[in-house]
C-alpha cells in the first residue's frame, strides 16, 4: 500500500497567516502609541518668548493646562471651570503628588488668570509646575 506523503504536497507555497499576524499587531503597537503620544497642546496659544526657553521632550502623563487669553483654562481640549480643574487636582493629588502640571498660558494672558491655577494648584498639594515658553528669535541684547 503506497502512502502519500501530505507534509510534501502542503509545503509547496509560503504561509501568510502568521506573517498577517505580525503586521496586524505591529499595526495596532503603532496606533496604540500614537494615540497615547498626543499632547495637549492647542494651536490659537502664543507662549511667551525667553532666551533660555527650549523645546523639552515631553513625556507621556504631563498634564496640560492652557490658558487663553480671554482667561478661559482648557484641560484635554475641554473648557474647565475653577471648580472643575479643582476637583482634578485633587484627584491627581491623592494618587500622585509629584505629578507634572504644565501652564500653557497666551502672552496677553493676564497675571490673575494663570495665579487662580497656580493657587488651585497649591490648594491640592501639587507643587511640580512649570511654565511652558518658546525659544527667543531675536538675538539677546548686548
Amino acid at each position: 500500500m503506497k502512502f502519500r506523503n501530505q507534509h510534501t504536497e502542503a509545503s509547496h507555497g509560503l504561509n501568510l497567516v502568521p506573517l498577517i499576524d505580525v503586521l496586524l499587531i505591529l499595526l495596532i503597537f503603532f496606533i496604540v502609541n500614537l494615540a497615547m503620544a498626543k499632547f495637549e497642546t492647542e494651536l490659537n496659544i502664543s507662549v511667551p518668548a525667553a532666551d533660555s526657553g527650549k523645546q523639552n521632550n515631553r513625556t507621556v502623563g504631563e498634564l496640560v493646562v492652557n490658558i487663553r487669553k480671554d482667561g478661559t483654562r482648557v484641560l484635554n481640549s475641554n473648557v474647565v471651570s475653577d471648580a472643575d480643574l479643582k476637583y482634578k487636582f485633587d484627584e491627581i493629588a491623592k494618587f500622585d503628588r509629584k505629578q507634572a502640571i504644565i501652564l500653557r498660558a497666551d502672552t496677553r494672558t493676564e497675571y490673575g488668570d494663570m495665579f487662580r491655577v497656580l493657587d488651585l494648584c497649591h490648594q491640592a498639594g501639587l507643587y511640580h509646575v512649570s511654565f511652558a515658553t518658546r525659544e527667543s528669535d531675536a538675538a539677546p541684547p548686548p
